[in-house]
């Protein structure tokens, strides 16, 4: 990953995809989420699902 300071990266633990993709997305927090940081994303993030190997 390079560095670029016009970049960011939100990490957030989900306990599963689903908990992201259906749970939180389908909730009004998503739509209020949304609403407040929308006006600062330049374009539609782009989103990662990754699992940690250790």
């Amino acid at each position: 990953m390079s560095l670029n300071p016009s970049h960011y990266l939100l990490l957030v633990l989900w306990d599963s995809v689903e908990d992201h993709i259906v749970t939180f997305r389908g909730s009004p927090g998503f739509a209020r989420w949304r609403e407040l940081v929308g006006p600062y994303f330049a374009a539609t993030p782009d989103v990662e699902h990754v699992r940690a190997v250790i």
